[in-house]
């Protein structure tokens, strides 16, 4: 029971420890391997004290304003598009 207890409490530093956030910033562009798009940062808006970003789709037949929250980027698990291996980017 004692070590089931320390083995929880480890787990639950090293979740914390591994799940860093990742900041966004204009100009930067992202995939997301979920979604399986790429995003184009173009302008940074505050909501209520929520950081948003007005982003434009690539690819998309059709150039429209869409704002997403840094929160549902991060949900949805964008990544820096620049730092992905070359085999990763074919896909």
């Amino acid at each position: 029971m004692f070590s089931e207890a320390i083995v929880a409490f480890f787990n639950l530093i090293f979740s914390k420890l591994n799940n860093k956030k990742t900041t966004y910033s204009v100009g930067q562009r992202l995939y997301s391997r979920t979604k399986r798009n790429a995003l184009l940062l173009e302008k940074e808006i505050f909501v209520n004290d929520i950081k948003h970003f007005r982003v434009s789709i690539e690819g998309a037949p059709i150039k429209k304003a869409v704002i997403l929250s840094e929160n549902a980027l991060q949900n949805d698990k964008y990544k820096e598009f620049e730092n992905r291996p070359k085999i990763e980017k074919l896909f």
